[in-house]
């Protein structure tokens, strides 16, 4: 027999194990929805410094604006450039590069004193200049009478340092003649011969490549001799009419295809310019790669990485800090970057150059690059560009003397062109037409390195371009890319 009041206890017994297992259920629903959403909000805290800091850098300029030009003074990092908003600006992505060890507690503070690699990728030159520089022996060296009541020009190149009226000859392995308003190579002058000699004429220009030494005498009011080594070019221009000829003399040479041997003779009232310089010339080329081109292959133009407070470089140290942390999260940015350089102080690089940017206007006439250098013997060289055409320069000291010599190769259709220069009180100056190949400057990019530097200080090396050109430079804009990974191996 039941007694009163079981039932009831039962049925409260019931329901109080429902609320319980209704509390319990509630509270392990909560807190794993507590757990999903901490997980969610760290995730989304891990994904946004990324983005975050790139966002700082991309868009805004920094505080203060011109904080590449004093990185210590910096109280916020950023690459946008203050003159064109729509670009970065490369003065302060190498500032950032640079002196990423006077930033380190804005990037703790930016990454949130999480670890980080930082890449960023940027077109780049390099330029190259391989071999030696020719030697010259004459520079555009001309010889003429002196006036009338003068003596007049006894010019001869023989073998003979002091040559009779038949002059010995020389050999040659390479001529180009340009007589009668045409040119003629290696053996087509053998056709021109008459009587034993070709008589050249006014605007006759000649070029050769002599086997053996021979020797240059000019009799003036004095004599002049010069002495110039075998395998060496000679270019000899007719300035002027001849009162008495000058002529190829084959006399005791020869004219066929395999042993072409002359001298060369002249009498009278002549304008002769001559050049005589090394058949070595070095091998000038430059080479652009892409950002894009970096990208794709995995080569940042620069790149760090800043863990637990130091920077590194050593790929191997941070792919392993990479490894041990849980997570990895990456944030991507394309822009463009304006690239402009006018710095004539910077020391010698294969890649950084002294100038670059795109040329606004024509150069002012007279324009020159002047090379001011030491007391002491040295040599530099300097590889110039405008457009496609690239040229080479080559400055060298070889004593203690006020003289300073300049050696100016360029390539025209595949021919090497030489010029030489020569200056006084330790300065030499290159017309800029000559330097870089024109002065058409306008809408072509320009360039020009410091690629070598020997025996001599760089804080002793003036170069300097007068009339400044920094007005008419104006920026090159290129894409670039940015990368940032942050992790936390803590």
């Amino acid at each position: 027999m039941k007694r009163r009041g079981q039932l009831l206890s039962i049925d409260a017994l019931l329901s109080l194990v429902i609320v319980v297992m209704v509390v319990g259920v509630v509270m392990n629903t909560n807190d794993m929805i507590k757990a999903e959403i901490t997980g969610l909000l760290d995730w989304y805290d891990r994904v946004n410094i990324a983005n975050n800091v790139l966002d700082v850098l991309t868009k805004n300029p920094g505080y203060p604006e011109d904080w590449e030009s004093n990185v210590s003074n910096v109280k916020m990092v950023g690459l946008r450039d203050n003159a064109y908003p729509f670009a970065l600006d490369y003065d302060k992505i190498i500032a950032l590069n640079r002196s990423k060890d006077n930033l380190t507690s804005v990037f703790n503070q930016l990454a949130r004193e999480k670890d980080f690699l930082f890449e960023i990728y940027v077109s780049k030159f390099n330029v190259s200049i391989e071999g030696r520089f020719p030697r010259i022996y004459l520079a555009d060296k001309t010889f003429k009478d002196l006036g009338p009541g003068t003596e007049t020009v006894n010019f001869v190149i023989s073998t003979d340092p002091n040559p009779g009226m038949d002059p010995d000859p020389f050999s040659v392995s390479y001529i180009k003649l340009w007589h009668n308003g045409r040119f003629y190579f290696n053996e087509e002058i053998c056709s021109l011969i008459s009587g034993n000699r070709i008589d050249l004429n006014q605007g006759d220009y000649m070029k050769f490549v002599i086997e053996e030494p021979i020797y240059l005498v000019a009799r003036r009011a004095e004599r002049e001799e010069y002495l110039i080594p075998a395998n060496s070019i000679i270019e000899l221009y007719i300035d002027e009419e001849v009162s008495k000829g000058f002529s190829m003399n084959f006399g005791k040479g020869n004219c066929s295809p395999e042993d072409i041997r002359f001298s060369l003779t002249g009498h009278g009232a002549l304008i002769i310019t001559v050049s005589a310089y090394d058949n070595v010339f070095p091998i000038l080329s430059s080479t652009y790669t892409s950002s894009r081109d970096l990208w794709s292959r995995g080569f940042p133009t620069y790149y760090f990485s800043l863990i637990n407070t130091t920077y590194y470089t050593d790929l191997s140290t941070i792919n392993s800090s990479m490894i041990s942390s849980p997570w990895v999260e990456v944030s991507e940015r394309q822009s463009v970057v304006s690239r402009k350089i006018y710095d004539l102080s910077a020391t010698p690089s294969a890649e950084d150059p002294l100038v670059y940017g795109f040329m606004a206007h024509r150069v002012l006439e007279g324009t020159s690059l002047v090379v001011k250098v030491p007391q002491a013997p040295g040599n530099l060289s300097l590889f110039a560009m405008l457009g496609t055409e690239v040229r080479g320069v080559f400055v060298y000291k070889n004593s203690t003397e006020f003289v300073v010599n300049g050696t100016l190769v360029w390539y025209e259709n595949g021919e090497p062109k030489v010029k030489g220069y020569h200056g006084e009180n330790n300065t030499i100056v290159f017309p800029f037409e000559e330097l870089f190949g024109s002065e058409e400057t306008e809408g072509k990019i320009i360039g020009l390195w410091l690629y070598s530097l020997n025996g001599w200080e760089r804080s002793n090396v003036t170069i300097e371009v007068i009339p400044t050109i920094e007005y008419m430079l104006e920026p090159k804009f290129e894409p670039v890319l940015i990368r940032l990974l942050v992790w936390d191996d803590k």
